[in-house]
């Protein structure tokens, strides 16, 4: 069998590393850490009873006030290699600064 290959699926813009696996690995663990964090917030916004699963909850916030470096998915990890601020983003998921729409 002949399988075609696009160039899409294999030429890149130089310094696009977004689409790259572990980049969207990073990405799904912040989410994932985001929803767990927000979960609440969110159903409140659109109308609905709040809904809190509480060990998720608790696992997040205890990842995202954790500093150590040593495992390569911490969050501070994980915000380097995305280019986020981590300060910053603790901050606003933990409701310790206002959120503004930029």
């Amino acid at each position: 069998m002949i399988h075609v290959m696009l160039p899409v699926q294999y030429l890149r813009k130089p310094g696009d590393r977004g689409t790259e696996p572990q980049k969207r690995l990073m990405l799904a663990v912040l989410q994932t850490v985001i929803d767990d964090c927000q979960a609440s917030q969110t159903r409140q916004a659109v109308g609905l009873r709040p809904a809190v699963d509480r060990n998720a909850y608790r696992d997040a916030k205890a990842y995202l006030e954790c500093t150590d470096r040593n495992w390569p998915f911490t969050f501070e990890n994980l915000c380097d290699a995305l280019g986020l601020d981590a300060g910053a983003l603790r901050r606003r998921l933990t409701g310790d600064a206002p959120v503004t729409n930029s």
